[in-house]
C-alpha cells in the first residue's frame, strides 16, 4: 500500500531541521523543482524572483518565533539547499496567491458518537506535489509534540499535537495584501499551542502575509474557526456542535471584505453546503466513518468535496483544476490520525498515533524514524 514517508525528529530547533533536511532531502528537492514550474505557470514568477521575495519574510518569521526560523535554517543545512529556497517553500502562499482549495470540518460533543472531538479535511492541490508530501513527527519539549502531514521543507501544515489540539487549513483570498507572517508559519504557531486561546493568539499577534482560514479544535470538546485577513480576523463558534469551511468567507465580518477566492473557486459554496447537509443528517452520531462519507462525496464532480479536477481542463466559469492530494481525519480525544495517499474514494485511510506516547503502541509506524 502506498504511503507518504514518515519522519520523526527531536533535539534543538537546528538539530530537528537538519534531520528533516537529511531524511527528506529527496522530497524537498522535488518540491523546490515543482514550485519553480508552478510559480512560472500560474503567476509568471521566476524562482530567482521568488527567492528574492522570500528574503523579505525572514525578519517576519524571526520576529514571530526565532525557533521556527532556526528549524528552517537547519532544514537548509541538512538538505544542502539554499536557505532562500526553503524560505520560499514556507512563503509560497504569499509569493504567489496559492490556489489550493480544500474542504474542512470539525465536530464536538454532544453530536459525536462517543463524545470524541474530530477534525479533518481534504487537501486539494496539484498531483505533482504528492511525491513531496511527508508525515512529520516533531518532538520539541517543552513545546507539544507535533504529528502533521506537510510538504517536505514546510515547517507547519495540517495536523495535531500531544496536547490534543488540531488544525486544518483553507485558502481564502482578499484584495488586502501585505507583508507579514506566512500562513505556514502561523500553522506551526498554532501546532505549538497548548490551548485554543493560545492558538487564536498565535494567529492574531502579528500581521499576516495573506488571507487564510484556520479550523482548530481541542480534545476538551471545543472547536473554533478563524477567518483571517492580513490585518484582521473573525472567530466562529460551532453551530449545533459542528463547523465546516471551504474557500469563501462566511463570518459576520465578510461584509467588509472583498472576497476574491470565491471567484477562483465557484465550487466552494456547494462543497460547504454539502458538508453541512451530510453532517446534519447524522443526528448526534458523527464519527470517523461519517467524516469519510463526507470527504468522499462526489456531488459536483469533478469539483466536489472529493476532487478530481485535473481530469478535465479548466473551462469558462469552472474552477482551477486540482485533485485531492490527501484526506486527513484526526480524533483529538484518542490521539489518532487517519490519512489517505490520494483521493479518499480510492485510497484507504491509514492510522497513525504519536510514537512518543509510550503508553499507546502505534498502529502504524513506517520506516524513517531518526
Amino acid at each position: 500500500m502506498e504511503t507518504f514517508p514518515f519522519i520523526h525528529v527531536s533535539g534543538s530547533a537546528v538539530e530537528r531541521g537538519r534531520k528533516i533536511g537529511q531524511l527528506a532531502k529527496k522530497q524537498i528537492i522535488h518540491n523546490i523543482n515543482s514550485y519553480k514550474q508552478i510559480f512560472m505557470d500560474l503567476a509568471g514568477v521566476s524562482w530567482e524572483s521568488a527567492t528574492t521575495r522570500a528574503a523579505d519574510y525572514i525578519p517576519w518569521i524571526e520576529r514571530y518565533d526565532k525557533e521556527i526560523m532556526d528549524e528552517i535554517k537547519g532544514i537548509s543545512e541538512g538538505s544542502d539547499q539554499n536557505l532562500l529556497d526553503i524560505v520560499a517553500l514556507n512563503a509560497r502562499s504569499e509569493i504567489i496567491l496559492n490556489t489550493d482549495g480544500c474542504t474542512s470540518l470539525a465536530v464536538v460533543p454532544p453530536v459525536t458518537r462517543n463524545g470524541d472531538t474530530l477534525i479533518g479535511q481534504n487537501w486539494d492541490w496539484l498531483d505533482k506535489i504528492k511525491p513531496g508530501v511527508i508525515i512529520l513527527e516533531i518532538e520539541q519539549s517543552p513545546r507539544p509534540t507535533i504529528l502533521m502531514t506537510t510538504e517536505a521543507g514546510i515547517v507547519g501544515k495540517i495536523g495535531m499535537n500531544s496536547e490534543g489540539l488540531g488544525v486544518c487549513l483553507n485558502l481564502l483570498g482578499t484584495a488586502d495584501r501585505a507583508m507579514g507572517v506566512p500562513i505556514h508559519i502561523v500553522l506551526r504557531g498554532i501546532l505549538n499551542s497548548k490551548s485554543l486561546s493560545q492558538a487564536v493568539g498565535q494567529v492574531g499577534r502579528l500581521a499576516r502575509g495573506t488571507s487564510a482560514n484556520y479550523l482548530i479544535a481541542h480534545k476538551e470538546g471545543e472547536a473554533l474557526d478563524i477567518e483571517a485577513t492580513p490585518h484582521d480576523y473573525d472567530v466562529l463558534y460551532p453551530a449545533d456542535g459542528m463547523l465546516t469551511h471551504t474557500n469563501h468567507f462566511i463570518g459576520a465580518r465578510k461584509v467588509n471584505i472583498q472576497d476574491t477566492a470565491r471567484i477562483k473557486f465557484p465550487d466552494t459554496h456547494l462543497r460547504q453546503g454539502r458538508a453541512n447537509k451530510l453532517l446534519l443528517a447524522q443526528n448526534e452520531s458523527a464519527d470517523a466513518q461519517v467524516f469519510k462519507t463526507v470527504l468522499t462525496d462526489h456531488v459536483g464532480y469533478p469539483d466536489g468535496i472529493c476532487r478530481h479536477g485535473e481530469l478535465f481542463p479548466p473551462d469558462l466559469g469552472r474552477p482551477v483544476a486540482g485533485n485531492t492530494v490527501f484526506s486527513i481525519i484526526m480524533n483529538l480525544s484518542q490521539g489518532v490520525m487517519e490519512l489517505t495517499t490520494g483521493q479518499p474514494c480510492s485510497s484507504p485511510y491509514k492510522i497513525y498515533r504519536f510514537t512518543t506516547n509510550r503508553q499507546i503502541e502505534p498502529l502504524f509506524m513506517p520506516k524513517g524514524r531518526a
